[in-house]
């Protein structure tokens, strides 16, 4: 057969097929009915190996047959022969016959719907326009997945009226929702709903939901009223509409109640004068008992050090040499101080024990402070025992001396801190892990400055 001239590979299907006079209606794979040619589909049409209609054909050189190119992978699973007479092929040879395959597009088809009335016939190359596209007895599931289905006709039929799903919206507030939480939304939700008085005020008014409380509380003629003198003993209850009349009624009555209330709450007044007058005084004393207290309360810091075993390990190894604490004040306007320790110890204690020091601050209040600084402090290193009563804490005490060799140390601080003075040999090394001052790998470090208040303001 000379079907076709070109000698295309079927390798090649794909170039071939987008050089073709389009492609068939259906997909490839799907099978399309032969009774919906209008003309009984001649037998050089169909494809001898799935019987039906040929798709993209592809051509045997030897015998001119042609099958489906879909179907043609098939022939090459075995010894390669013609399905038709059994002629061994060469499939290298085989081609796409382009010109078979636009015939076959040129084959006048209907609508597979035309039992439901689809009058459409055309050539088989706008079959799947028409099928995907244009038929409108073609069945579809609704777009909204109501789960419907119907033909394509009905479509706006179905949401205009039906779909459960569609988004509308409300005819009061305008708020979009689906269909089926339509009466839902009416019931509970809308706010704009037109809705009558429940006191029955009028017959013919109507007020949107979210206005009838204010309309109840403000404005409804019937709503239940107590008399605004109620405070001062009227126990009268009305509707709104008839309150006037007992106002006007009553006028006297109410006259005579508030001149009473006001006796009353004139004495209660004068005994609450008296009463505040004594409760401020009492405060007053009271004011000036805590600022003393403060004044002379012992003021201290507990310093919590974490991650012990590594920094001890660091600062014997030459990094690290000294921790600062946080900043404490002894009193709320009283001297700033902050604390150092160095863990593998300074000076005399290098090596063998942990130093503790302590460095005066410049602070905000210091011009009403006395100086020099000559309060004792005293360092604790705190045992961490669980049984109180075995608990034993280290403590170095030290006392300044306010002499003028210890200006650096003492005097009121000219730059941000003073020179730090402390204790050497606050702890041994050894003294330390005999017992629970490390737990957790945690040691706590307690500062007390015995500050008696008197100079401070």
């Amino acid at each position: 057969m000379t079907g076709g001239s070109q000698n295309h590979s079927p390798t090649g299907s794909a170039r071939s097929r987008e050089s073709s006079r389009g492609s068939p209606a259906p997909s490839e794979k799907e099978r399309i009915d032969l009774r919906l040619f209008v003309y009984p589909l001649e037998k050089k049409y169909q494809c001898p190996i799935c019987e039906s209609v040929l798709r993209y054909p592809v051509q045997f050189k030897e015998c001119g047959h042609r099958v489906c190119s879909s179907c043609f992978p098939e022939l090459a699973r075995v010894e390669p022969r013609c399905p038709v007479d059994q002629t061994p092929i060469d499939i290298d040879d085989a081609y796409v016959d382009k010109a078979f395959n636009n015939e076959i597009l040129a084959l006048d088809v209907k609508c597979k719907n035309n039992e439901w009335g689809c009058k459409w016939e055309s050539d088989f190359q706008n079959y799947q326009e028409h099928m995907n596209l244009k038929c409108e007895y073609a069945e579809i599931l609704c777009m909204n997945d109501c789960g419907a289905k119907f033909q394509k006709r009905f479509l706006q039929k179905h949401l205009d009226k039906d779909c459960p799903k569609k988004i509308i919206a409300c005819p009061y507030c305008d708020e979009r929702h689906l269909r089926e939480d339509k009466k839902a939304h009416l019931a509970d939700e809308c706010s704009k709903l037109p809705l009558p008085c429940p006191n029955k005020c009028d017959k013919k008014l109507e007020i949107p939901r979210d206005e009838l409380d204010q309309h109840i509380e403000d404005v409804c003629p019937r709503t239940k009223m107590i008399c605004e003198f109620e405070h001062i003993g009227c126990t009268h209850r009305c509707s709104r509409e008839k309150m006037p009349k007992h106002y006007k009624s009553n006028m006297i009555e109410h006259t005579k109640s508030i001149f009473t209330k006001i006796t009353e709450l004139d004495e209660t007044l004068k005994r609450h004068e008296t009463t505040l007058k004594e409760q401020a005084d009492l405060i007053k004393a009271q004011d000036k008992r805590v600022g003393d207290l403060e004044k002379i309360a012992n003021s201290q810091l507990i310093w919590r050090i974490e991650d012990y075993s590594r920094k001890i390990k660091e600062a014997k190894a030459g990094n690290g040499d000294t921790l600062f604490s946080p900043t404490f004040t002894t009193s709320k306007h009283g001297y700033r101080l902050c604390a150092s320790v160095c863990l593998n110890g300074d000076g005399k204690g290098k090596g063998t024990h942990m130093s503790v020091f302590i460095s005066v601050l410049k602070g905000a209040f210091d011009s009403l402070l006395k100086w020099p600084f000559d309060y004792r402090v005293t360092f604790y290193l705190l045992d961490q025992d669980e049984d109180h009563a075995q608990r034993k804490h280290l403590k170095f005490s030290i006392k300044p001396n306010p002499c003028p060799e210890n200006e650096p140390f003492l005097g009121r601080p000219k730059l941000e801190k003073n020179a730090s003075f402390g204790g050497a040999k606050f702890a041994k090394h050894e003294e330390i892990d005999t017992r629970n001052y490390c737990k957790d790998d945690t040691i706590f470090v307690k500062i007390s400055v015995d500050c008696d208040g008197l100079s401070e303001p």
